[in-house]
């Protein structure tokens, strides 16, 4: 997919007298006549096309996000966030596709704690001189936040006309596409949500959560999530003007994970990881591969237990289909036999995740 950027621009200034001047074959410098008003109006150079590819995706969910799409007015675009590696992905985004410089944008650093290292910190990620990056004190923000301010209207105007005409196409029917979005709306409005019981931690839900007045937002990550044949369900506060996108099971978490949903942002993928990796994964084998996997072993079903540090009527009753093995365990019986990992788990008919979810996996 590509976009016409001259195109875009004719059509958004077509009451004012618009001024374009090549910039070389690639680029455009866009401007116009003003009769009055119009203040902090500037030019602004712009590809005379943008390709449309997984990675703009990214940063259209991204702004979607986290972004101030919404803002009535419209003097300028800013982006807000609390993580690094999100920021320098949005800023990364603007200097790939929109040509923007530095000297185009203001970054500013709120924070309620700061350091003697707050900016050099900062101005290593973004890549961005110390000096031209602000601070401000503020006992509201319980963490570091970053925005990124591109000043001026005629990128304003252009910048949202690209991402409404980029959200009112048919991208959702590319998964590439649809995935890089779900990426980027995730690592901008998405949380991991994790339940304490018995002294052990437990992932209850993975969420997406956003205005209750983006509607077309909700459409598309529904519809994204529908796709990729992802159930959720919806929860509304009207006191906080807000609505949550739920998504609960291993068998979805899986889902996402393997679409990389959380790639974006590291914080909240090692959240993920660090709950995953701890709990014990069970596998239930079918009764028919069961009897010739134990078979194969050659063992007495005492030798099969000291082997897996357990009981053995607790093998008597998993040949019995009445007790699931941890993984684990299972890798430490393969080597007493000719079958690999993959052969048991194309056999496997049951997966316990931890002792909550029970899951069947796809045939």
């Amino acid at each position: 997919m590509k976009l016409d950027i001259v195109k875009i621009a004719k059509d958004v200034f077509k009451d004012k007298e618009l001024i374009l001047e090549d910039v070389g074959k690639e680029k455009v410098k866009i401007d116009y006549l003003a009769k009055r008003g119009d203040y902090n109006r500037k030019s602004f150079v712009f590809p005379k096309m943008i390709l449309v590819n997984e990675w703009f995706m990214e940063g259209l969910g991204l702004y979607l996000g986290d972004g101030d799409f919404h803002r009535k007015e419209k003097r300028h675009t800013s982006f807000t966030s609390k993580d690094k590696d999100i920021a320098v992905c949005f800023l990364g985004f603007l200097r790939s596709y929109f040509t923007i410089k530095n000297k185009d944008i203001t970054t500013l650093i709120v924070y309620k704690k700061g350091n003697n290292n707050l900016k050099k910190e900062w101005s290593n990620a973004l890549n961005i001189d110390t000096q031209r990056i602000l601070t401000k004190q503020s006992n509201r923000h319980k963490e570091e936040t970053c925005q990124i301010q591109v000043n001026g209207i005629i990128f304003r105007k252009i910048f949202e006309n690209v991402i409404k005409h980029i959200a009112n196409s048919n991208f959702l029917l590319k998964s590439n596409f649809r995935r890089a979005f779900l990426k980027g709306i995730f690592a901008a409005e998405g949380s991991v949500g994790i339940q304490y019981n018995d002294g052990k931690h437990y992932i209850n839900q993975i969420t997406l959560s956003i205005s209750t007045e983006e509607k077309e937002l909700r459409k598309l990550i529904c519809k994204s999530l529908d796709f990729e044949t992802i159930p959720c369900r919806i929860y509304i506060d009207k006191k906080r003007n807000s609505l949550t996108i739920n998504i609960s099971g291993w068998d979805d978490y899986f889902k996402l994970w393997n679409i990389h949903i959380f790639d974006l942002c590291e914080r909240k993928k090692q959240k993920f990881m660090i709950i995953a990796k701890n709990l014990d994964i069970y596998l239930k084998l079918d009764a028919k591969f069961r009897a010739e996997f134990f078979k194969s072993l050659q063992m007495t079903q005492r030798e099969i237990a000291k082997k897996i540090d357990s009981w053995q009527a607790n093998v008597c009753r998993t040949i019995e289909g009445k007790h699931l093995l941890r993984i684990e365990q299972i890798q430490q019986l393969l080597s007493y036999c000719s079958y690999n990992m993959k052969e048991v788990l194309d056999r496997t008919s049951l997966i316990r995740v931890g002792g909550l979810i029970e899951l069947k996996p796809r045939s």
